[in-house]
């Protein structure tokens, strides 16, 4: 009997492309190519399947009256098929008779839905990690020659350059909107992500809180100990920020040594304690020099409208308020 790896569950952090717009995949050129898949094998059934959080999902099926899964469906992870073996080993699989080993009987692609024979190559990432198969599937035993195997790897090969192009589009997005020191978002993401919180919290019909922080004599930090100790505080502080907020709350590098940061905050307690959490962090970065700001804030109603340079300008005049009562 063929070794094959288990069949626990393996976490994949993926999300699935079918759930978010994906301008760069062209659907519908993957449709014909699985189209042509199934007419080439002569088979019932032909896939674009992805490993993601749901476990092996159906991006694309044949459309034939054959074809018994159809686009969104899954199956767990804890779940004996033929996919899952192409995932786990990131190698191809060809199943010519699953009735010739005993694996294959806790299968219900086979034992349900007599899918007997299993082609399937792995699809990957730009970086390698496996995305999903592509892969074909006959109700009788098969034996396909070479030639047809080769074509089906130049199909496959065609879908890992579609995604290399996705993968690049979203790199350079994430990218674009990510400050490269502090690894939070920049001016343009924290702007640009502003407007969703402000829409969600307007049908919410919650209060946002914007808080602009600078750094208490950054300057004199970068003149004594370096530019690299300097960068180290910017650093720090921006983790401190980040690992602070709740998934739902915004960081951002506003420049030099401004942050900023949007909070859901219904209340005044909200509000101290991510201060108290803030603060309770810096505390414990046992970094030296030790790390100061001023921040000045202000709120944001549901149904405010003003423009967020309008609220950065009296965060900022809040802040300068309180440096000049201390």
């Amino acid at each position: 009997m063929t070794e094959y790896a288990t069949s626990s569950p393996i976490p994949y952090p993926y999300a699935s492309i079918r759930d978010i717009e994906v301008e760069e995949i062209d659907w519908q050129r993957w449709q014909k190519l699985v189209n042509a898949v199934a007419d080439m094998f002569r088979a019932p059934a032909a896939f674009i399947n992805q490993a993601n959080q749901k476990g092996i999902e159906t991006l694309v099926a044949s459309q034939k009256p054959e074809t018994r899964y159809s686009p969104g469906s899954f199956v767990a992870f804890d779940c004996n098929i033929y996919c899952h073996h192409v995932v786990r080993k990131a190698s191809s699989l060809y199943v010519q008779d699953a009735a010739e080993d005993p694996i294959w009987q806790t299968n219900p692609e086979y034992i349900d839905d007599n899918y007997v024979s299993y082609l399937g190559l792995p699809i990957c990432w730009p970086d390698g990690s496996t995305f999903g198969t592509l892969c074909v599937m006959d109700t009788k035993v098969t034996d396909y020659p070479k030639e047809y195997l080769d074509v089906l790897a130049v199909i496959r090969d065609v879908i890992n350059s579609d995604l290399s192009h996705f993968y690049r589009e979203s790199q350079l997005l994430t990218l674009s909107y990510t400050d490269p020191l502090t690894q939070i978002y920049n001016r343009r993401g924290f702007t640009e992500l502003t407007l969703q919180s402000r829409e969600l919290a307007k049908r919410l019909n919650r209060q946002l809180v914007l808080i602009y922080f600078d750094i208490d004599n950054f300057k004199p930090i970068n003149d004594q100990f370096g530019h690299h100790v300097g960068d180290e505080v910017l650093k720090r502080f921006a983790a401190c920020l980040r690992d602070n907020c709740r998934s739902c709350d915004l960081v951002g590098r506003w420049g030099g040594d401004e942050f900023i940061a949007l909070l859901f905050a219904e209340d005044e307690h909200k509000i101290t304690s991510f201060f108290t959490r803030l603060n309770d962090a810096l505390t414990d970065t046992n970094v030296s020099p030790d790390i100061n700001y001023s921040h000045g804030q202000v709120p944001i109603p549901a149904n405010c409208t003003a423009e967020l340079s309008e609220l950065i300008l009296a965060a900022d005049g809040d802040m300068y308020q309180s440096k000049q009562a201390r």
